[in-house]
């Protein structure tokens, strides 16, 4: 948690202001968000690399699948605290909400037993390219 905050409060901090030659500070430009959300994003793909693993039975699936939410959840509030977000940036962030509502559902379809429906809603989870290629467009390439 104290790594999280650290890692929030540096972003915030750098892409809040940037330094003029005369030494006064200015809004960040839009680019300057891609720039710190691809930052934000290089860290957390090594924590889920680090978290996750490489599921196989359908436990390991649900665990997974309880985990990846969490920590897409936990991203994307850090993505939302940078300032000076583009609208291709709101755009990217609304494909990950998406995606987090997407492996919830995934999530209830296995606590109501129906472990078809969570496979299912799973697998359009992992092969979904749709916030990848928000944060594309965004130029946040390291993510999604």
């Amino acid at each position: 948690m104290g790594r999280r905050l650290l890692l929030l409060a540096a972003v915030t901090t750098t892409a809040a202001f940037t330094a003029t030659t005369s030494g006064a500070a200015v809004p960040a430009s839009q680019t300057t968000w891609a720039a710190q959300a691809n930052k934000v994003c290089v860290v957390w793909l090594a924590k889920v690399k680090q978290e996750l693993g490489s599921p196989v039975t359908a436990a390991q699936l649900y665990s997974f699948a309880v985990k990846a939410k969490a920590l897409e959840s936990q991203e994307y509030g850090v993505l939302a605290q940078i300032p000076s977000r583009t609208d291709s940036g709101t755009a990217a962030l609304a494909a990950m909400k998406v995606d987090i509502a997407e492996v919830g559902s995934a999530i209830t379809a296995w606590n109501n037993g129906n472990a078809a429906l969570f496979v299912q809603i799973l697998k359009k989870y992992l092969n979904d390219g749709r916030a990848k290629s928000a944060f594309a467009i965004a130029g946040a390439n390291k993510c999604g």
